[in-house]
């Protein structure tokens, strides 16, 4: 027993003995050679290229079979019959390897690590050489002039740490292949370099160090193109590199610059056709708060928000009093035994007045409808960061498909005020008779401004605060009038300007480009001021002043009941008794059909004006 164990204990000490010899042979590390004296690969391999750094290289430790695994046999390497073969170096980067079989080098050049990776056996690890090392390597490949010196590497090779490397934006292993034939690819890249783009010009304190603006980001943000791209459709806008080419940031008065006039009109080309020259004054970052730079926007921007903030300071003023008086009365009227009326308008036997015509109620549905396609439509691209902005553009089919429905709208909102237009020209002058056209203009079936209508501003603000009674009113209110003719200076900024965003190219004719920056912040503006002003202002009037809540149904049934008529409007009811025209306006009260609509479309636009009331000041605010 006792020899058997010692056999198997010296058995298993030569079988280790045998191991760690044939490893050590294997390795490279120890060979004797016909003298007998030990030899190592560098004994053989003792060209510079070899020795000189490698074990101080990132591979120091590794043993030369580690990466040359087929060289098993040294006496038949050493005759030349066993020859290294490829090395794997994926059997150690087993995650780079991975990403770089996605690589664009890999992919199109069939790079392998050797390619880029020529002083394999001196490289060392990854330290603060690195990006400057990186754009050596790429610039043996890629030209030094347009793609190194313009560009950010040439910051970088002149010492500036913040400048960016190729592997910033275009990465490192993983460069991806995009198909210039392919808008799929297109779209990917144009996202892809944009957000590469931000990550370092919205660097507070990068642009602190480096003395340029985040604004510029910010800016980019305002227009139509930041817009459309941040709400998720880059293909149909243009991205940074599409302007400034990527690899070139010299001032736009050098003439090699991407910024230069010259090549700003070939860069704008790639996706506007037929322009003028001065269409390239467009200017892609504006800053509307900045008179220095931009004094036209900038005192645009002012007198929009100025007559913003007059205006809705006024009715906003106007509504809340108004609301406060005629809620007191009607509670006042409730403790005296107010019956309160139901929100379905009532079906009632006797004979009501002729309010609307079928003409004005169709229009006034047609209206109701293009306006809010308008603002569906409108406002996700105007406040495009909220989150309900791409919820709402991608209910339409997604930006472009949006834009036409936009444009749609906005034709037949266009189309409803040139014919509004007519009619108030035949009213004026019917059959072509200017004679009395003064008296019909300040009378008391038109809608333009008369002294009266002073009177009964300041009448009611009386009335407000309980120093006198309420005005009487005629046909029509004072603030009646202002809707109506408010609709001629909203349809001039906000029709005009959108054209010539619908069509820049036509009117660089025209106007400068910098008019096309301009027209954006009067539509914008404008835009809010006609949604909010609908909304708030125009409901309240109309339809949600307490002693007509919830609804006003006349502009849909057409129908004016005779006691709200006497209440109302007593001037009208006594000019149409003195006149001997009031049995001639009665009509038989709306049917059921016309009382439903009345209740349905008018309650649900309501109530939708006033929902995208809140999601616009929550943008407004908050985004």
């Amino acid at each position: 027993m006792r020899n058997r164990s010692s056999i198997r204990r010296g058995l298993c000490f030569a079988m280790l003995v045998c191991f760690a010899l044939g490893m050590i042979l294997a390795a490279g590390i120890v060979q004797a050679d016909p003298s007998g004296a030990p030899r190592n690969c560098q004994s053989c391999h003792d060209y510079t290229l070899y020795k000189a750094g490698f074990q101080t290289s990132a591979h120091g430790n590794n043993t030369c079979a580690s990466c040359h695994t087929n060289i098993t046999d040294l006496r038949l390497h050493m005759t030349g019959e066993s020859k290294p073969g490829q090395v794997n170096c994926g059997s150690c980067h087993r995650d780079i390897t991975s990403r770089f079989r996605k690589d664009v080098h890999y992919i199109k050049q069939n790079f392998q690590c050797q390619d880029c990776h020529q002083n394999i056996h001196s490289i060392r690890k990854s330290g603060e050489g690195l990006r400057v090392a990186v754009v050596e390597n790429c610039s043996q490949c890629h030209s030094r002039e347009d793609y190194t010196l313009l560009g950010h590497s040439g910051a970088l090779l002149k010492g500036n740490a913040d400048a960016a490397a190729c592997t910033d934006c275009h990465g490192l292993h993983n460069t991806p292949y995009y198909d210039p034939s392919l808008e799929r690819d297109n779209t990917a890249a144009r996202e892809n370099y944009t957000r590469r783009c931000r990550s370092c010009h919205a660097d507070a304190k990068m642009a602190k160090r480096n003395r340029f603006s985040t604004k510029t980001v910010a800016s980019y943000d305002e227009t139509y193109h930041g817009k459309v791209l941040n709400i998720g459709f880059p293909q149909r806008v243009a991205g940074c590199a599409d302007c400034h080419l990527g690899h070139n940031i010299l001032a736009k008065n050098d003439l090699r610059s991407a910024m230069h006039p010259v090549n700003m009109r070939a860069a704008c080309k790639e996706c506007h056709k037929g322009f003028h020259d001065r269409f390239v004054s467009f200017e892609a970052h504006p800053d509307p708060l900045d008179p220095k730079r931009s004094p036209v926007l900038y005192w645009t921007n002012v007198l929009m928000i100025a007559l913003l903030g007059g205006t809705f300071a006024f009715f906003w003023l106007h509504t809340i009093l108004w609301w406060r008086r005629t809620y007191c009365d009607k509670c006042c009227e409730g403790k005296a035994g107010f019956v309160e009326k139901t929100i379905i308008p009532e079906c009632r036997e006797e004979k009501q007045i002729q309010r609307f015509p079928v003409r004005d109620r169709i229009m006034h549905v047609l209206l109701i409808m293009s306006f809010f396609t308008l603002v569906m439509t409108g406002f996700p691209i105007k406040y495009y960061d909220s989150p309900w902005a791409k919820i709402l553009i991608n209910l339409w089919g997604g930006a472009y498909r949006a834009g036409i429905f936009h444009r749609i709208a906005a034709l037949l909102l266009c189309g409803l005020f040139l014919y509004t237009l007519w009619l108030s020209l035949q009213f004026l002058f019917p059959k072509k008779q200017f004679r009395g056209s003064l008296q019909r203009l300040f009378g008391p079936d038109s809608l333009f401004p008369n002294f009266k209508d002073l009177r009964d501003i300041i009448g009611m603000f009386k009335w407000f605060f309980e120093k006198g009674d309420m005005p009487k009113f005629d046909r029509w209110t004072y603030w009646e009038k202002f809707d109506f003719l408010a609709v001629f200076w909203g349809m001039t900024a906000i029709g005009g300007s959108g054209f010539m965003l619908w069509f820049p190219e036509g009117f660089s004719y025209l106007f400068p480009g910098w008019m096309i920056n301009v027209a954006t912040v009067i539509h914008s503006e404008e835009a809010f001021l006609a949604a909010i002003f609908i909304f708030t202002v125009h409901f309240f009037n109309n339809h949600l002043v307490p002693n007509k809540f919830p609804l006003e149904p006349n502009i849909f049934t057409g129908r004016y009941r005779l006691d709200a008529l006497m209440h109302e409007r007593p001037l009208e009811y006594e000019r149409l008794v003195a006149e001997d025209r009031l049995d001639a306006m009665k009509r038989e009260g709306p049917g059921f059909w016309a009382q439903l609509f009345a209740s349905v479309f008018g309650l649900a636009s309501l109530m939708l004006g006033l929902l995208l009331t809140g999601l616009i000041f929550w943008a407004a605010l908050f985004y």
